[in-house]
């Protein structure tokens, strides 16, 4: 999935000036060795070897091999998100026991999910199993569906889990759901048609219905692995947070054939079994219905770009992605 040694994920650039100003190592054998270290004193895990280290922003991920068999461990960087990264953690504990295929973190022999370990910065560290399986792909609509209705089962339990520090988040969007898409974007010259049906929408939608609630918020193909037709694991909660679960599904079916250097729209075909796997789990109220539209027309509109649009994006919009 990602190549040996040390790489970017989806930024240009030269990876080793990444790892140096951003997390403080030197090159590969130098975050090595303080992972090694780290997950000795830490969690009494010796690691035999570090096979790649791929940087996405503020994180890095390193897939070791282990006494404890193979890990993904993703260090962080960005200070303020500590708390919240715990919290994060902590819920994907209670997902794990409630059934949802989560890679849990491996709790430390002093029972933390996440620590903070200290190189020439201080460091957030979490460590996880890895899951084997293939990328979804967007195409298999068996597949999709399959990923709708995990979603699905997502949502409810998540539904039952304490919010904790992710609630506190100051980065949480707009809470008014008819505020929050009337001052988005609005592509409104690339998109007319789709423009007036939220305009519409918003105009005559009742108040949605249901409670906020935690959500992944970046549910697409490139963190969900699949082993054969099920869903193996779903990756990346980082960006989790508490808002409307149509929110949340309707980000999914207008993200989910995004990859980390491709940024494609979802076909009809594929947003129709998404949405029926869905609702098979969890089905929406009228309301919700309403608002699910609107949420996936403003996600939309968002991703068509200001200049040139080789993808189609606009194009997908006007017809309903």
């Amino acid at each position: 999935m990602h190549p040996a040694g040390l790489s970017l994920l989806w930024e240009d650039g030269h990876p080793p000036d990444s790892l140096r100003t951003r997390f403080g190592f030197t090159d590969l054998d130098d975050v090595a060795a303080w992972l090694s270290d780290v997950l000795r004193r830490h969690w009494g895990i010796t690691v035999a070897r570090c096979e790649r280290v791929v940087i996405s922003a503020h994180n890095a991920i390193a897939w070791l091999d282990t006494s404890a068999g193979p890990l993904v461990v993703k260090i962080g960087a960005h200070a303020p998100a500590f708390e919240r990264l715990a919290a994060i953690a902590d819920v994907l504990a209670g997902l794990e026991a409630a059934g949802v295929p989560v890679a849990a973190p491996l709790p430390s022999r002093g029972g933390e999910r996440r620590i903070v370990a200290h190189a020439d910065r201080p460091l957030s560290v979490v460590v996880q199993p890895l899951v084997d399986g293939e990328l979804l792909d967007p195409t298999d609509v068996t597949a999709v569906r399959a990923a709708g209705a995990e979603l699905a089962r997502l949502h409810l339990a998540a539904s039952a889990l304490p919010a904790g520090a992710i609630a506190a988040d100051p980065c949480l969007p707009e809470p008014d759901p008819r505020r929050r898409l009337a001052n988005g974007p609005s592509a409104a010259g690339r998109a007319p048609r789709a423009s007036a049906r939220l305009a519409d929408l918003l105009e005559g939608l009742p108040d949605l219905d249901s409670a906020p609630q935690l959500i992944h918020s970046d549910y697409r193909s490139t963190n969900i692995l699949m082993a054969g037709p099920r869903v193996a694991v779903i990756l990346d909660f980082d960006e989790m947070m508490v808002d409307h679960r149509v929110y949340d599904v309707a980000r999914a079916v207008v993200n989910l054939a995004t990859r980390f250097r491709t940024w494609r729209p979802t076909t009809p075909a594929t947003r129709e079994s998404f949405l029926a796997g869905y609702r098979t789990i969890a089905p929406f109220t009228e309301r919700e219905e309403g608002w699910l539209e609107a949420f996936t027309l403003w996600f939309g509109l968002g991703s068509v770009p200001a200049g040139d649009d080789p993808d189609g994006w606009a194009a997908a919009v006007e017809h309903g992605l």
